[in-house]
């Protein structure tokens, strides 16, 4: 990796970020292609894996919650990736049409708009629990 990201001259600022990323992504020292794994399965074995990986997740979104929609949250449920995303890092851009949804799972979004004099304002910051997007 280290050698990758010097062979492009990788910014160092950048080349941190991807060591947190594979850190934190990957901290319990296994690399391996979930995606794979899970292909190998019957499609119960898949929805059951996928429910347990978003426990977490579906107790802190409300929407989520099992309950009067246990199957809406489900099925929800089984279809999020997760992604990580670092401090002042742009999710997407004012005026854009986005085609996903975001969950938070631990951290803080703030949710930045352009003022009339275009400079750029937080008009809401949000939490744990907390969905934007499209």
């Amino acid at each position: 990796m280290d050698d990758y990201m010097r062979t492009i001259k990788l910014p160092t600022e950048t080349r941190e970020k991807v060591k947190e990323y594979f850190y934190l992504q990957y901290s319990n020292g296994k690399l391996h292609k979930e995606s794979e794994i899970l292909d190998f399965l019957s499609p119960i074995l898949r929805r059951e894996i996928k429910e347990h990986n978003t426990e977490d997740i579906r107790r802190k979104v409300p929407l989520l919650r099992v309950g009067d929609h246990s199957d809406f949250a489900m099925d929800v449920s089984c279809v999020i990736e997760s992604t990580m995303v670092f401090e002042n890092e742009t999710i997407f851009r004012e005026k854009t049409t986005g085609d996903e949804m975001y969950f938070i799972h631990s951290g803080v979004v703030e949710i930045v708009v352009s003022t009339p004099s275009n400079e750029r304002a937080t008009y809401l910051a949000i939490g744990d629990g907390c969905y934007f997007g499209d």
